[in-house]
Order: C-alpha cells, then sequence, then structure tokens
C-alpha cells in the first residue's frame, strides 16, 4: 500500500513535477504538468499507458482530458502541452 499523500511532489522537468508510487516489476508515476506548459518532443523508451485524473494535455494525435486513457508504444515520440487548468496523470512504465 502506498499513501500518496505522504509523498512529496519532486521536479521532474520545467513546469512538472512528480511521485514515484513504485519501480518494483513496472514503474508508476502521477505526473502533474503546470497551465499551459509545452514539452518538447520525446522518445518512450518502453510501453507505457497514460490515465488522466484531471485536467487535460494534447498531443499530435489529439486532446485528452479525465477518464481518458492513452497508450504509447515503445519508440513512439511525441510533444505535449497541457491545458490552460493544467493535468495530473497515472502513468504505468512498461518495461
Amino acid at each position: 500500500m502506498v499513501d500518496t499523500n505522504s509523498i512529496e511532489w519532486q521536479k521532474f522537468r520545467e513546469n512538472a513535477s512528480i511521485k514515484n508510487l513504485t519501480k518494483e516489476n513496472v514503474q508508476i508515476d502521477l505526473i502533474k504538468l503546470e497551465p499551459n506548459s509545452q514539452f518538447d518532443e520525446h522518445v518512450h523508451d518502453n510501453a507505457e499507458g497514460i490515465y488522466v485524473l484531471n485536467g487535460s494535455f494534447s498531443d499530435e494525435n489529439g486532446t485528452y482530458s479525465q477518464g481518458h486513457f492513452v497508450t504509447a508504444e515503445k519508440g513512439s515520440k511525441h510533444a505535449t502541452k497541457s491545458g490552460e487548468e493544467g493535468c495530473e496523470v497515472l502513468v504505468v512504465k512498461l518495461s
């Protein structure tokens, strides 16, 4: 069991914070993006699933808001931008 309220947000990159929940067998993170933040194109080293908890973000393929689940295949790349309300996502990275 992990009490996410007891984990401090860590700066992940400019305008983004992260809480690492686990790295055992699979990596699971909470990520918070500040409002209207742009993130340069990046490549996914592993497949990952992204569940939007609140707010929204967009990439070349669309806009994703609360309740959307997005997958990124290993080797895929995209640039992202958070919405005007910011965004919090749960990210599961597969090895």
